[in-house]
């Protein structure tokens, strides 16, 4: 008779044993398959909002400090129900209302006024994902604020002076679309050509950027803008820019680098313990899942050997008949190290098929939720900024694209269950190992007198 066999009849002898065995197994192996990618998962959402964090910290700072003769001024946004995406009210797309060129030409003859750059921007609809941004492409204003063009581009190049046709799009609205650099994309009846995709920002959202000519072309909204960068020919200059745009319109909602330098260190310091506060979450998720990964390895090995343990005492007339007839100490260690390696296979393949279904609503229960909010910076009316919400939470308000749900839906990949069935046997080989030594070590004359 093999060896596979004898094993084979040895645990279903034992039905009720070994059910109640593989059972424990599986509960055990069921978290170590789960932990893993569920540990990494979070780790790269929480590692991507601490990067999001100290980048928003960096840009606030730069925005401000960039350049004190800058004031911006547009209108707000327009709140209009009958928007609403959905009869439910769950959803609604917003405007924002254009300046025309009436007010460009008040700006640009404002005494002390260096520079003017429009920009225009229309926000997504219910039949378009993404924003519109048209920057001017005519000449190197469009350089002189950093935050104009796209940034991070990780793929392809940025915008550059008197492009037409062109555009650069953001990542998720790439991987909506199937986009890649070189592709045609139909925006409003025209088609444009990706010559760069741009990763998170801090400054845009789902946004295709393109010449202000071609955005003004496409909307039919040409001369018009949602808002206006105004240089000052120098810093002393700002307050008496500032009071007269004021009084071009009451409605336009102006802010200035000098209003805004005050608040900067505020700013930090608020950005500092959010930052520390997803850090602290890094860390939690980190030391909570290698703690379960140890018990679950422990709980694992633990069950083995105390099953194979038994098993070896109460099979020790049998070891004995089978060293009597020849079976070399070999044959006996490999029986048993085998039966528990067969045990914790089973178990891992019923673990792999458990945390298939369950895996996202076990790894919320194991682990800490990942930081998915994080601040929004405002304008007060007189131009000095805020953090909205004020702080770093676990809602269902995402910090990043893609992270819309407090429940993260880490996957069982084909290499995380081949690593799972690794790892199983290694348990399994580990956690009998001693209790085959033991049996292997047994002699035939002391085990046929064992009663």
């Amino acid at each position: 008779m093999g060896v596979l066999t004898r094993i084979t009849k040895n645990i279903f002898r034992r039905k009720t044993r070994s059910l109640i065995i593989i059972a424990l197994l599986t509960l055990a192996l069921t978290m170590l398959v789960v932990l893993p990618p569920s540990i990494n998962e979070r780790v790269d959402t929480t590692q991507s909002a601490v990067n999001y964090l100290v980048s928003y910290n960096d840009v606030v700072t730069s925005s401000v400090t960039l350049s004190a003769t800058e004031i911006q001024c547009e209108y707000g946004i327009n709140w209009d129900p009958s928007m609403f995406a959905s009869s439910d009210g769950s959803a609604i797309y917003l405007a924002k209302s254009l300046m025309n060129a009436s007010i460009y030409n008040s700006l640009v003859s404002i005494p002390d006024v260096d520079t003017v750059i429009p920009i225009f921007e229309d926000l997504s609809t219910a039949n378009r994902s993404y924003e519109l941004y048209g920057v001017p492409l005519s000449n190197s204003t469009c350089f002189r604020d950093p935050t104009i063009m796209p940034t991070n581009i990780t793929a392809g190049r940025n915008l550059q002076i008197g492009d037409t046709g062109v555009a650069v799009v953001d990542e998720m609205t790439a991987k909506n679309h199937s986009l890649s650099v070189g592709d045609s994309f139909g925006i409003l009846d025209r088609n444009f050509t990706v010559v760069g995709i741009e990763g998170l920002t801090t400054t845009r959202g789902y946004c295709v950027t393109m010449s202000l000519n071609d955005a003004w072309y496409i909307t039919n909204q040409t001369g018009q803008a949602t808002k206006y960068l105004i240089f000052a020919d120098n810093v002393e200059n700002v307050g008496s820019v500032v009071t007269r745009i004021q009084s071009l319109d009451s409605k336009l909602q102006i802010s200035a680098g000098t209003l805004q330098l005050n608040s900067v260190s505020g700013l930090r310091s608020q950005l500092a313990d959010f930052t520390k506060s997803a850090q602290s979450t890094l860390d939690s998720i980190q030391s909570t899942g290698a703690t379960e990964i140890s018990i679950t390895i422990l709980a694992v090995i633990g069950t083995i050997l105390f099953v194979m343990l038994y098993s070896v005492r109460e099979r020790t007339k049998e070891i004995g008949t089978f060293k009597a007839m020849g079976a070399s100490d070999a044959i006996i260690l490999g029986q048993f190290m085998l039966e528990g390696i067969l045990l914790c296979l089973i178990a891992v393949v019923i673990a792999i098929a458990i945390s298939a279904t369950v895996l996202p609503t076990l790894s919320s229960v194991l682990l800490p939720l990942p930081i998915q909010t994080g601040p929004s910076l405002s304008l007060y009316p007189n131009g000095t900024m805020y953090l909205r919400e004020g702080g770093v939470g676990y809602g269902k308000t995402p910090i990043l694209p893609g992270h819309e749900t407090n429940v993260i839906a880490a996957s069982i990949t084909p290499e995380s269950m081949l690593l799972a069935v690794g790892v199983a046997l290694l348990l399994g080989a580990l956690g009998s190992l001693y209790p085959a030594l033991k049996a292997a070590r047994t002699k035939p004359a002391e085990a046929m007198r064992y009663e």
